[in-house]
């Protein structure tokens, strides 16, 4: 007997008590009634009672389909009931979920954004010398200042002297420009009084 034999077997059987096997009965006492009638006496006694418990069977498989199916919807409404709270359920934990990622998430950015400020300050502080290179930077300096005074005091002295030079030899140029004026004037002076004494000696000799 196959699967789907058992099944039908189930659905007609609801019971157990064998209703396949009474419809069997009737059948058998009516051919026996339709071949025997005067055997109608003792036999239409039993198909009735036959028939009857079928009838009654019938009716005590309608009211078991009908409970099962009530049952069945129960289940069903007491399922999608257990399904909704499950779902809301879910629903909350996805939420609950979606809030830590959204709170890990924000930590996440703070932590990488405080890292690069962090590198960013290490970088700048790596450019930032350090103490013993900024004083002997500064040593370095207060040399150079100290040469370039010194430069300074040596190029002024240079330059003092050299003022010095020059005032004297403007002094010596005015004393020998004075000297040479006195000089031209002297002999324009003694040119004179030579044409002088030229002249009156030309004026005796025609007297």
């Amino acid at each position: 007997m196959n699967e789907e034999c058992i099944i039908r077997k189930l659905v007609a059987d609801g019971d157990g008590g064998g209703d396949d096997r009474r419809f069997v009965t009737v059948l058998t006492l009516l051919l026996k009634l339709i071949k025997d009638p005067e055997a109608s006496q003792s036999l239409l006694p039993r198909i009735m009672k036959t028939v009857d418990a079928a009838e009654t069977a019938m009716k005590k498989q309608v009211l078991i389909s009908a409970m099962n199916e009530q049952q069945i919807q129960e289940y069903g409404a007491l399922i999608n009931h257990i399904g909704e709270f499950y779902l809301k359920q879910e629903i909350v934990r996805a939420n609950e979920k979606m809030s830590a990622a959204k709170k890990e998430l924000s930590i996440a950015k703070g932590m990488r954004k405080n890292k690069e400020e962090y590198e960013l300050l290490a970088k700048m502080i790596e450019k930032i010398p350090s103490r013993a290179e900024t004083t002997r930077k500064l040593e370095i300096i207060k040399k150079e200042l100290e040469e370039l005074h010194e430069r300074q005091r040596n190029l002024e002295a240079k330059l003092a002297d050299r003022r010095n030079h020059l005032h004297a030899f403007n002094i010596i140029l005015a004393n020998f420009c004075r000297f040479l004026k006195d000089e031209e004037n002297d002999e324009i002076i003694s040119h004179d009084e030579t044409m002088d004494g030229i002249s009156a000696e030309i004026k005796k000799e025609k007297t």
